[in-house]
């Protein structure tokens, strides 16, 4: 198993001892190869970008790829991400680690008809080619490491199956099941079954009972390289105590709720806090993969003495049609350090967006929490929502300018309430 190749990590230490701005950057994890790009501090003409339209347009901008870690369509995003955070007065850098790259191709087909699909991820290897020998219909209610999906791939293996298609549907809470394509998060470093599992939409479920899956599949698990991308704001030089902002890149499919609404507020917050305190962007990717981007990058010597942390995770501003049916925010939950109900205002900010308090820190907040313990302030934001992992996550049909103006009024307000107690 390949394991992440913690160059260039950012460091208290060096940046204690930088005597130049130059040496203090390259203390915080630019690839040795990486130009990076220092511009003014943003000003007035970022002061709207907390708006709705603004907002929405980096939705749309980002939700242009898919965002597979790893990806041609996903450098590119990066690339564009990249170039907007600059605009916005970011100094830039890149911070590379190695990772096991699942590498694949599949076609599946009923009675004539060809089913959209996408593996389960490091789940096998190899080439099949053939009538599938095991079939089951699963209904799934979690993002990874489901229960049914892990039964099914499970039993496939005990019964010697030689590739396994999963015809799937999503149940999320207060929400109709979804029949379509759903991808489902997997950990490279988790054991495997060696059976390749197919997952297809669960309304073709019927015809693939009554005619079969005729599967044309090739996998491999190859070295690949992947990067985080960092931005400082409101400095000319990285500071040890910075307000850090930090959301996660990478996804399934176009992610406009899922990721670009996170981005879309992070990027906003990160510029408004700057005014006030050094800001580190940290956007990360991996994120499908387990959070491999982030756990690599916190282990790899991050030792900052942040001010404060905030995760800006899924679905932050997902919206769903309303009884009027126009778009409205959809409950997503949320954790902190101190707790939600010791922080004065903090609950009733976030409620004001339908965030409500979780019983555990979610995603990479949980990685987060367990690096930084109790000592530091940390909000950490998610939700899900009936087109989570599936292509139908556009920006028309997931969320608006309205309920993301009104998402990020209550984030906004949030990390005020959080600061004020740091």
């Amino acid at each position: 198993m390949n394991r992440p190749n913690f160059q260039g990590g950012p460091s208290r230490r060096a940046v204690l001892t930088a005597g130049a701005a130059a040496a203090g950057l390259a203390a915080f994890g630019a690839a040795p190869a990486h130009a990076e790009s220092s511009h003014p501090a943003a000003g007035a003409g970022h002061r709207a970008l907390g708006s709705g339209a603004s907002l929405y347009s980096l939705v749309e901008g980002y939700s242009r790829w898919q965002h597979r870690t790893g990806s041609s369509d996903e450098a590119a995003a990066l690339r564009w991400l990249e170039g907007r955070l600059r605009e916005l007065g970011a100094t830039t850098a890149r911070w590379y680690y190695d990772y096991p790259h699942y590498a694949w191709k599949a076609q599946v087909r009923a009675g004539g008809v060809s089913v959209p699909t996408v593996p389960l991820y490091y789940e096998g290897v190899g080439r099949r080619k053939g009538r599938a020998d095991f079939v089951r219909p699963v209904t799934t209610s979690k993002d990874g490491n489901d229960p049914a999906v892990l039964a099914a791939v499970a039993d496939a293996a005990a019964a010697g199956a030689s590739v396994a298609v999963l015809p799937t549907t999503s149940t999320t809470a207060n929400y109709p099941a979804y029949d379509g394509l759903v991808a489902y998060n997997s950990d490279p470093d988790a054991p495997k079954t060696g059976v390749p599992t197919l997952l297809v939409p669960g309304r073709f479920a019927d015809r693939i009972q009554r005619y079969g899956a005729d599967v044309d599949f090739r996998a491999r698990t190859v070295e690949g390289r992947a990067y985080c991308l960092t931005g400082w704001l409101g400095t000319r030089r990285p500071v040890a105590d910075p307000i850090v902002v930090t959301t996660p890149l990478s996804g399934w499919f176009t992610c406009a709720a899922e990721r670009a609404t996170g981005l879309a507020l992070a990027l906003a917050l990160a510029v408004d806090l700057s005014r006030e305190h050094p800001v580190f962007f940290l956007g990360n990717t991996g994120h499908e993969l387990s959070n491999y981007g982030v756990r690599a990058y916190l282990a790899g010597g991050f030792d900052l003495r942040p001010r404060a942390v905030f995760h800006l995770g899924s679905a932050l501003a997902a919206a769903a049609p309303g009884p009027d049916g126009r778009l409205a925010l959809t409950p997503r939950g949320a954790a902190a350090n101190p707790r939600l109900d010791t922080v004065p205002g903090l609950a009733a900010d976030l409620a004001t967006a339908r965030f409500g308090p979780l019983a555990a820190f979610p995603g990479e907040g949980a990685v987060w929490n367990k690096l930084l313990g109790p000592a530091v302030p940390l909000l950490s934001l998610a939700g899900n929502f009936r087109q989570f992992h599936t292509p139908d996550d556009v920006p028309r049909a997931t969320t608006s300018p309205e309920v993301l103006e009104q998402a990020y009024t209550a984030v906004r307000a949030a990390a005020g309430d959080l600061i004020a107690v740091g």
